[in-house]
C-alpha cells in the first residue's frame, strides 16, 4: 500500500486510492496544490467547517460535527469525553485564544468502512485575546471520523500536538498563567 505523504510545500497533488473488498480507501493530499483533485474527497467539507467554526469561534458549529461518543485528547491536558466536555474546552480555550490563520500543508486520509482515519500536518496562527504576542505554532493531528446513519461525518477521535519544542509559547496553559499574573502586576 502506498501511503507516501507529500513533502512540505510540494506544488504536486498526489493521490493515491487504494480499494479492497473490504471498501477500504487511502488518499492523500497536498492542500498547498493548484492542481484539481480527481477523487472525491468525503471529508473535505466537513474539515473546512471545522475549520471555519474554530476561527469565527462558533462553538455551536463545532459542536455539530461532534459524534455523540467523541473523545479529544488535546496537548498538555487531560482527555474529554463527549460533545459537553469538548464544548467546555473550547469556551474556555476562546476565552483566552483567538486563531487568526490555519494551513495543512500535509494531509493523510484512510477510510476503513464507516471509520475514516485524518492525519495532517498544520501551520496556525493563535493571538492571545489579551493583547500578548501571537503564537505561531506547526503540529500534527490525527482525528478519526466516525459516518453516521444519514451518510454524514462526525469527529469521533481526535488528538494532536505541537511540533515545537516544550516553552516555546505553544502551551495555552502557559499563556494564560502568564496573562493572569501580568493581570495582578
Amino acid at each position: 500500500m502506498n501511503r507516501s505523504v507529500l513533502p512540505h510545500g510540494s506544488p504536486r497533488l498526489r493521490h493515491n486510492k487504494i480499494e479492497s473488498a473490504a471498501n477500504r480507501g487511502v488518499y492523500n493530499f497536498s492542500i498547498l496544490s493548484t492542481q484539481s483533485s480527481k477523487i472525491s474527497d468525503p471529508l473535505v467539507a466537513a474539515r473546512q467547517y471545522f475549520w471555519d467554526a474554530v476561527k469565527a469561534r462558533d462553538i455551536d458549529k463545532l459542536v455539530s460535527l461532534l459524534d455523540a461518543e467523541t473523545v479529544w485528547m488535546p496537548p498538555n491536558d487531560t482527555s474529554l469525553y463527549g460533545p459537553a466536555e469538548v464544548e467546555d474546552w473550547w469556551k474556555d480555550y476562546f476565552e483566552y485564544f483567538r486563531i487568526t490563520a490555519i494551513t495543512e500543508p500535509e494531509r493523510e486520509l484512510t477510510i476503513c468502512g464507516e471509520l475514516a482515519i485524518e492525519h495532517t500536518t498544520y501551520m496556525i496562527a493563535i493571538t492571545p485575546m489579551k493583547g500578548e504576542t501571537r503564537i505561531r505554532d506547526n503540529g500534527r493531528m490525527l482525528t478519526i471520523w466516525k459516518q453516521q446513519p444519514d451518510g454524514s461525518w462526525k469527529m469521533w477521535r481526535a488528538i494532536w500536538n505541537s511540533v515545537r519544542p516544550v516553552g516555546s509559547g505553544t502551551n495555552r496553559y502557559m499563556s494564560r498563567l502568564l496573562q493572569k499574573r501580568n493581570r495582578t502586576k
